[in-house]
């Protein structure tokens, strides 16, 4: 993790810090969806880990326990609001892997900017 990372400090409705106290050491299932700049899916990531630390100042790390990602960090932006609770179960990922009873969920949409115009 890089110590020159600034992230903006979310509106106060996104950031619940008693929740927040709560994540260290839970795990989370992570869903990423990457839209093009016309909404259209370009790929969908899913990945699991534990909760390392949940910052207002430096966001929600998460150390990485997937077969392909054990090892790595992810930071996730510091938005409590897009945590839930997940319900109890066996979860089966995109890549195969099954993961049973994390204790939170976190689904995330990026729509990537427009194509810049080509000019002539």
């Amino acid at each position: 993790m890089s110590d020159d990372i600034i992230l903006p400090a979310p509106p106060p409705e996104h950031w619940d810090a008693a929740l927040a106290e709560t994540l260290p050491g839970k795990t989370i299932l992570v869903g990423l969806t990457f839209l093009d700049a016309d909404g259209e899916i370009e790929e969908v990531e899913q990945f699991h880990g534990v909760i390392l630390s949940a910052e207002l100042d430096e966001g929600i790390l998460v150390d990485l326990l997937g077969e392909e990602d054990d090892g790595d960090t992810y930071l996730l932006p510091p938005q409590t609001s897009n945590i839930q609770a997940a319900q109890p179960g066996t979860y089966t990922l995109a890549n195969g892997e099954v993961l049973e009873n994390p204790d939170f969920v976190s689904n995330w949409t990026i729509q990537g900017p427009e194509d810049p115009a080509n000019e002539a």
